[in-house]
C-alpha cells in the first residue's frame, strides 16, 4: 500500500487487496491487540460492557413501568365505563322527574364513589317540576360564576360554588347540560362532589362526564314529555 507520507488515502478496494495479498496480517495484529488489552499497564482500554448492561436494565425498567401504567389506565377506564353503564340503568329505571332526581342524588354517589351529586337549574327558567323534585333552583349568574363561564369545571370549588351552590368537597366537577337541547335541559348543571382533592382535576379526561351529562339531559327530556 502507498505510504501515508505520500498524502494518498487508500480506498476500500486498496484495503481489501492488501488483506488478500497479506492473509496473516489480521491474525498477527489481532493477537497484538489482545496482548495489549490483557496487559495490566494498559489503562487506556475502556470496557463499555457495564455501561451497556446498565443502560439495558434502565430501559427494561422504563418499559416495565410504562406497561404497568397502560394496564392501570385500561383498568380504570373499564371501571369508569361500568359505572357509566350502571348510572344509565338507574336513569332508565326512573319513570318521572322525581324518580330521575332520586337516582342522581341517591344512587349516583354510590355508583361513582362521590361525596354528593346534585342537579341545579337556573331560576330564570324554572318550571313547576323543579319545585316538586330535588332539583335545586339557583340564579343563572350564580351558576355562571361557580362554573367560571365554562361548560365544564374541574378542581377545588371556588368561593361562589361553596357559598351559593353549597358545594362543600375537596374537588368538584360541574357540568352544564348540552345547550343544543331545548329548555329547561340547557339551563341545568350537574355537580359531582369528589371525596379527595384528586377526584376531579383540570387534566382529568372529560369524555365520560360529558356522556353522563348528555344521558341525563336526554332522560330529562323524555320524562317531561
Amino acid at each position: 500500500m502507498p505510504s501515508d507520507q505520500s498524502g494518498y488515502q487508500p480506498t476500500a478496494e486498496d484495503v481489501l487487496r492488501y488483506l488478500s495479498e497479506n492473509p496473516d496480517f489480521l491474525d498477527k495484529h489481532m493477537r497484538d491487540l489482545k496482548s495489549d488489552a490483557d496487559a495490566p499497564d494498559r489503562v487506556n482500554i475502556v470496557d463499555l460492557t457495564p455501561a451497556i448492561a446498565a443502560r439495558a436494565r434502565k430501559e427494561a425498567q422504563r418499559l416495565s413501568k410504562a406497561n404497568e401504567s397502560l394496564i392501570h389506565v385500561a383498568s380504570e377506564n373499564m371501571v369508569n365505563w361500568q359505572r357509566l353503564h350502571h348510572a344509565t340503568l338507574a336513569l332508565l329505571a326512573s319513570t318521572d322527574i322525581a324518580g330521575m332526581c332520586e337516582a342522581i342524588t341517591q344512587e349516583f354517589p354510590t355508583i361513582f364513589d362521590l361525596r354528593f351529586c346534585r342537579l341545579f337549574i337556573e331560576r330564570e327558567s324554572v318550571l313547576q317540576f323543579a319545585r316538586q323534585s330535588d332539583i335545586i333552583v339557583v340564579p343563572a349568574a350564580k351558576i355562571d360564576d361557580a362554573i367560571e363561564g365554562q361548560t365544564l369545571f374541574l378542581g377545588p370549588p371556588g368561593d361562589v360554588a361553596k357559598s351559593s351552590l353549597k358545594l362543600s368537597a375537596p374537588s368538584v366537577a360541574i357540568i352544564r347540560l348540552p345547550d343544543q337541547l331545548a329548555e329547561p335541559m340547557s339551563r341545568c348543571v350537574l355537580a359531582l362532589g369528589g371525596k379527595t382533592e384528586t377526584s376531579f382535576q383540570p387534566n382529568l379526561g372529560t369524555d365520560l362526564l360529558i356522556l353522563l351529562a348528555e344521558m341525563l339531559a336526554v332522560t330529562m327530556a323524555a320524562r317531561l314529555e
